[in-house]
């Protein structure tokens, strides 16, 4: 089996164009999908997993050629940005929690906050836009990694303005553009744009703005579980879910209902599996029984079966319950469920 990479050293690796390419899918896609058949179809749900897991799988992996480039392949000479990148600087609110979109006709669509990392996806029609907030230690890694895109060529991206300060942008295809600004606090932003061109691209680049805990909720659609509401939401998804004695939840921040699904529902399985795994070297074989059968009664959780219409994360700990029914310990379970 191979050793797990932990964040720290995540951050340090040199990675390729192609390994990045695959982290950033692994990020974005169901843990069904590592290494488990593709579920990755239009319309599903993503979770955020733990980098080092995610890194973890992708060293593992040789990428074939076509994943160098995204879209049409096409490649952008430098150019100097618009005359609209350099506009002042923004007001800057005293909290710098998330980066908001002000701009007509876009929709908060995906929201993540996990594991050092926040993410907020805006989309229209076709077009997307992912905000991303990364850890501040990783942002050299990502830079250089960013000006390998077009490998063996280095490209060492074009000066734009990225909330107020300077940042660099580089082009996946003509229609698909990526900046990471500098490190602000703990984070730096990298702002990823899809299905537009790169003015468009620019444009919404300055239609961003940070902004503080209060002030991002307020932009949230309804469905969106704001923290006022969060406790309610929590206590709801946990109706019928049977937990182990002296279980508590631990601190949960997520906005998006079904990254909130994953984390409650992920909490209680990573618990029981951790109760059978002990059970299991002991040779208590009621603890086992008893871990077994409430890993068994998550085909009634009606959190799992709500999230179940939109992503796979429900079949990870379906499968999770499976292997214990059968007697096994799954291989690689902490990692794949994101246990705390």
């Amino acid at each position: 089996m191979n050793p797990r990479l932990h964040d720290d050293a995540v951050a340090d690796l040199p990675l390729s164009t192609a390994r990045a390419e695959l982290l950033e899918e692994i990020m974005s896609t169901p843990v069904l999908d590592r290494p488990r058949p593709d579920t990755g179809t239009p319309g599903r749900r993503r979770w955020l997993v733990p980098v080092a897991a995610a890194a973890t799988v992708a060293g593992l992996l040789v990428v074939p050629s076509y994943l160098l480039t995204r879209g049409d392949g096409a490649r952008e000479a430098g150019a100097p940005a618009s005359s609209s990148s350099a506009s002042a600087s923004p007001t800057v609110p005293a909290s710098r929690d998330w980066v908001v979109l002000e701009a007509d006709g876009w929709t908060v669509t995906y929201v993540a906050d996990s594991y050092g990392e926040r993410e907020v996806q805006y989309d229209k029609g076709d077009a997307s836009l992912a905000v991303h907030l990364r850890p501040a230690r990783a942002h050299t890694g990502y830079v250089e990694d960013r000006r390998r895109i077009g490998a063996p060529d280095v490209d060492p991206g074009t000066p734009v303005q990225l909330l107020g300060t300077d940042a660099l942008m580089w082009p996946y295809s003509a229609t698909d553009h990526t900046a990471i600004g500098t490190v602000t606090g703990t984070v730096f932003p990298e702002v990823r744009g899809d299905g537009m061109g790169r003015s468009a691209y620019l444009e919404l680049l300055d239609q961003l703005a940070w902004t503080d805990e209060a002030g991002f909720e307020a932009t949230l659609p309804e469905e969106f579980v704001t923290t006022s509401e969060q406790d309610a939401e929590v206590a709801a998804m946990m109706g019928g879910i049977a937990v182990p004695a002296g279980f508590e939840m631990p601190a949960i921040e997520e906005k998006d209902p079904y990254q909130l699904g994953a984390r409650v529902s992920g909490a209680v399985a990573c618990e029981w599996l951790d109760l059978f795994a002990a059970a299991r070297k002991s040779g208590d074989d009621e603890g086992m029984r008893r871990a077994a059968g409430a890993l068994a009664d998550s085909r009634r959780w009606e959190v799992l079966h709500q999230m179940n219409a939109e992503g796979d994360y429900p079949e990870v700990i379906w499968e999770y319950a499976d292997e214990v029914r059968a007697g096994r310990v799954p291989e690689g379970y902490r990692g794949g469920l994101g246990c705390p």
